[in-house]
């Protein structure tokens, strides 16, 4: 097999036995992607191998096949080669990066999301812990244009990433009324602080669906406030 294709799997395979899951990782600090999706590749990997052993194997003592039985198994097997690499390229794709001063997410079809913190208009924020999976989001509204919509923010979801920061980075905007300065360890060190001490979570639950006026374009009020300046 071309060394070209064995390298960027191995390497992958590599780095999520060395890496931590999700929500042991330290926030801000580095890309997040899903090792579930690389284990799953895996996993369809080895059992399409296995049921290649155990084809030829029943084959040889059972004296032999039809072709319509080899074609199912081949059949089976390529579409079984075909999620694993799916699964696959999902997982090289698709990350999560939060930084100090903004939050990128990269889907399967590498498609980016990104937003600064200091440009969030809005945001809406649910965490229902029952055991299920995809049971929270966080969800990111950019600047509103000119016409007074939202811009193209951010969605995400636990099962991705640790967002935990920037719950942290929203609690200070709250709290504080101003956005933490990416440049100040001591806004830094106080953004931690409400990740650590679970505040974050809980005002962000008691806010969801807060706006910040900032970043808000409200067309009908910056009409009425020409309007009076013209009089």
């Amino acid at each position: 097999m071309d060394n070209a294709f064995l390298s960027p799997i191995l390497s992958a395979l590599g780095r999520t036995f060395l890496s931590r899951y999700n929500r042991g990782k330290k926030v801000n600090a580095e890309i997040q992607r899903m090792p579930l999706m690389i284990v799953t590749a895996w996993g369809i990997w080895v059992f399409s191998f296995a049921l290649a052993i155990l084809f030829t194997g029943s084959t040889i003592n059972g004296g032999g096949t039809t072709f319509t039985g080899v074609m199912i198994f081949a059949v089976g097997e390529v579409v079984l080669i075909l999620l694993g690499l799916l699964f696959y390229v999902w997982y090289r794709n698709a990350y999560v990066e939060i930084t100090r001063s903004y939050v990128r997410r990269r889907n399967l079809f590498r498609l980016v999301e990104e937003l600064e913190y200091r440009h969030i208009s809005g945001y809406g924020y649910h965490d229902e812990p029952n055991g299920a999976i995809d049971t929270d989001g966080l969800y990111l509204n950019g600047p509103e244009d000119e016409e007074g919509f939202p811009t193209l923010g951010v969605q995400l979801h636990g099962v991705w990433a640790n967002y935990d920061y920037v719950l942290g980075q929203l609690a200070f905007r709250i709290l504080k009324e101003r956005w933490a300065n990416p440049e100040s360890d001591e806004d830094h060190e106080q953004v931690l602080e409400y990740v650590s001490s679970r505040q974050a979570h809980r005002v962000c639950l008691e806010n969801t669906g807060m706006e910040f006026p900032e970043n808000l374009n409200k067309p009908d009020q910056n009409s009425s406030e020409e309007n009076s300046s013209d009089e």
